[in-house]
């Protein structure tokens, strides 16, 4: 079953490039300047297909409004450990003018639901503020799914960290770009990660309950790292609750 999951942004262009070609149809990235009521500035990628550029050609500077849905890859270079890629997935693609996007009063939403799938990590940060990392399944066609990060703060963190392996829920928050650095990074090297910072959850309650496979209850915090493909994954695609691991 396809699980709901739309996004919404709209923004300025500020990279243009080729991404991959798939059965003969070239798809371009985009990075997209996103500013949030702080006005503070998320630099986020979009994947858009040739089609939608179609006599209708973007470049940087520009001003777009982006419809579709976020989607992730497990990507590995080399013998380098897996990176999950996160990015948004054009479904169409509008230009604005500079006027209507400091009008529009949604610049930038996300819609989703999905399982549960990685225990909820909570923590606090240097500065005292409570955050609840997750890690949502959300089906889509073709039976495949897509892993999405997910941050919460406050109260949502303090709801978010009593969440079980298995529960579904529904959520609105905003696609966002965050800096970091890994302890062992050499020094000045800035990382990127993209997420979905949730405002906002809501249980769903499901009445059909299955069996769940001896797999998936063998692995007390499952990942997609655990599986050699999405395909794999016991509690993906199936209408299943997935139990809480013991």
């Amino acid at each position: 079953m396809q699980d709901k999951n739309t996004l919404t942004i709209s923004g300025m262009v500020n990279v243009i490039e080729k991404s991959h070609e798939f059965h003969g149809e070239q798809f371009f990235r985009i990075l997209i300047d996103v500013i949030r009521l702080s006005e503070n500035v998320d630099t986020v990628p979009v994947i858009v297909s040739e089609k939608l550029l179609f006599n209708n050609a973007i470049a940087p500077g520009m001003f777009i409004t982006v419809e579709g849905q976020i989607r992730t890859k497990n990507h590995k270079e080399g013998n380098a450990k897996s990176k999950l890629l996160v990015f948004g997935y054009a479904n169409d693609v509008t230009k604005i003018t500079e006027e209507e996007l400091f009008a529009s009063e949604i610049k930038n939403i996300v819609v989703m639901e999905g399982h549960v799938c990685k225990v909820p990590t909570h923590r606090k940060t240097n500065t005292g503020r409570i955050i609840t990392d997750l890690s949502i399944a959300c089906n889509r066609q073709y039976s495949k799914s897509d892993y999405i990060p997910c941050i919460t703060w406050g109260v949502t963190a303090k709801m978010a960290k009593k969440l079980r392996v298995g529960d579904k829920i529904k959520f609105t928050g905003r696609f966002q770009s965050r800096e970091y650095r890994r302890k062992n990074d050499d020094i000045g090297v800035v990382n990127t990660a993209y997420e979905i910072s949730i405002s906002n959850i809501e249980l769903v309650p499901e009445t059909d309950t299955l069996e769940v496979p001896a797999l998936a209850l063998a692995i007390p915090n499952p990942s997609i790292n655990d599986f050699e493909n999405t395909a794999k994954m016991p509690f993906i695609n199936k209408d299943i609750v997935l139990k809480e691991a013991v």
